[in-house]
């Protein structure tokens, strides 16, 4: 190599670097601005009032985690503003970046509304959820969300909720004689968090895929990879469990190995296999029922597996693979499953905490049922107490807790622009338990005030656990209902009390981080069969 060659490229090499360390600068600077600049100088949400005691880094990562509670800080900042002009409150993410709480509710139409499909699941909550919930309906967005819930709607109908309401009836009977069982043999001490779990997953076991998701167990394999128990791993992780579940919003880490990860990861694996079981041999059959000539559509609205196989798997175009099948599936466990499980823990909790309550409650039910052994959908829907009472507890303890967006575009909210990628959290809280809206006793278990509404507590937005406008939970009604039944079946059979006399809903610790309001450890009661 001559001279002029070797100089040549080292000149080349030097530019080479000269280049690269200007785009580092660059880049560093970028952020530096981004981080330390632009939150306090130059963003257009810097007028809003909130909180400024988050870390730069990592934002009120550590304050959420340290609240014990997975509704805080962010309830407490409600309070403290609790009318801002736009009904925003500004915090601070991961690394400086903007991020909105929603308290209003002219602040919730518009984004949840008015601008639905200007937002977009955020990055982080995908990584929270998504591979307990599924990437199905609850992560689709635009046209593709408008298409599939056009599909789905059906399996709501009013036709489709009265021919359901015998199988509620007999889960509900099963779970009284469940509730005989443990008073026989343990005294009547009962895990509430576990045993609602275990019959909200027949329910939606029979809803979703047609089975009895409590039987699947792998005939070689230990009661722990029983489809129940890895389903349970998956809500309820220990402190390990919850502190990656944390970290992993911010930073993937699921891959580091440890045995809380190998834990979720053989846990998630067992769901899905034994979910992909399922679903290939759904395949199979309606294949058969096709090439018999059989009449398939007499036959797919029995579940909601069946009904997508026949619909999707088996369309002429648009067709969704059993993988995508199964995502679906999953959404629909998760939310049909565990929400409601929670709202009957709650429910059952607050019967303990206001006798006088459940008493007229305990009425209302016993005049129905001495007129109707066996009452209808339209007998029970027209229970006004009960009706009260159920909306009271999804209100006071909503058992989902956000509903995360991040605007897909600048958007405008109640005048203000929430530039492209600012984080928009809602919670169900922030509305349900709003002094501002509900009044100063917002945090009391009153389900008579549901018969004098005034103000913006009678605007159908002040009940803000289903979510509203066109991403809505598709499954309100079914929920409602479902939940109405079993609660007849409890109050009209049972006595619950607590283990621990002063074991309220206002002492009890919850898991947190968490998706959903859930007491960390279970719930421990005591039932009693009902003194006639």
């Amino acid at each position: 190599m001559n001279a002029g060659s070797y100089l040549e490229r080292l000149l080349r090499l030097d530019v080479l670097l000269a280049l690269l360390g200007v785009y580092l600068a660059q880049l560093v600077a970028y952020k530096a601005y981004k981080i330390f600049i632009y939150p306090y100088f130059a963003s257009p949400l810097r007028q809003l009032p909130g909180p400024k005691n988050h870390h730069f880094l990592i934002g009120h990562i550590l304050n959420q985690m340290r609240s014990g509670h997975p509704n805080e800080p962010y309830l407490s900042w409600m309070r403290q503003w609790p009318k801002t002009p736009a009904g925003l409150i500004r915090y601070f993410d991961v690394g400086n970046s903007d991020a909105v709480l929603v308290t209003s509710l002219a602040a919730h139409k518009e984004i949840l509304h008015d601008k639905c499909y200007s937002f977009q699941k955020p990055a982080f909550f995908k990584r929270l959820i998504a591979d307990m919930v599924g990437f199905g309906l609850v992560f689709t967005e635009g046209e593709e969300h408008k298409k599939q819930r056009r599909l789905l709607a059906g399996l709501f109908s009013p036709g489709n909720l009265r021919a359901m309401v015998p199988m509620f009836r007999d889960k509900a009977r099963h779970l009284s004689n469940l509730l005989d069982q443990i008073i026989e043999t343990e005294d009547g001490v009962v895990d509430l968090v576990s045993l609602y779990s275990k019959i909200m997953l027949d329910i939606m076991g029979v809803f979703a895929l047609g089975v009895e998701l409590g039987n699947l167990q792998p005939a070689n394999d230990a009661a722990n990879n029983s489809f129940d128990h890895c389903y349970h791993e998956l809500f309820e992780p220990d402190t390990w469990g919850q502190i990656l579940m944390g970290v992993n919003t911010i930073l993937p880490v699921r891959w580091i190995p440890l045995e809380a990860n190998r834990r979720f990861k053989q846990a998630l694996h067992t769901v899905r296999s034994q979910l992909m079981a399922i679903i290939q041999d759904r395949i199979r059959t309606v294949g058969e029922w096709k090439a018999a000539g059989i009449d398939v559509d007499a036959k797919k609205g029995r579940d909601l597996l069946t009904f997508m196989v026949a619909e999707k798997y088996y369309a002429d175009s648009d067709r969704w693979s059993p993988e995508y099948i199964m995502e679906q599936i999953l959404t629909f466990l998760a939310g049909g499953h565990e929400t409601t499980a929670g709202g009957l823990t709650w429910a059952t909790q607050l019967m303990i905490d206001h006798p006088d309550e459940t008493k007229r409650l305990r009425a209302e039910v016993d005049e129905l049922l001495r007129r109707e052994p066996l009452p209808d959908q339209r007998s029970i829907e027209n229970l006004p107490y009960l009706h009260n009472f159920t909306r009271e507890v999804l209100r006071v303890q909503a058992p989902g807790v956000n509903v995360a967006r991040e605007a897909a575009e600048d958007v405008v909210v109640q005048g203000v622009v929430l530039p492209k990628g600012t984080t928009v959290l809602i919670q169900p809280a922030m509305v349900n338990r709003n002094p501002t809206i509900w009044g100063a006793d917002c945090d009391e278990f009153r389900p008579d005030r549901w018969d004098r509404l005034e103000g913006e507590a009678a605007d159908p937005w002040a009940f803000a656990t289903f979510a509203l406008g066109p991403r809505v939970c598709i499954g309100k009604a079914m929920t409602m209902l479902e939940f109405k039944i079993i609660l007849v079946e409890l109050v009209s059979k049972f006595d619950f009390e607590g283990v621990v006399p002063d074991a309220r809903v206002g002492s009890i610790k919850y898991i947190n981080p968490s998706p959903l309001l859930r007491p960390e450890g279970g719930l421990r009661v005591r039932v009693k069969r009902r003194a006639e």
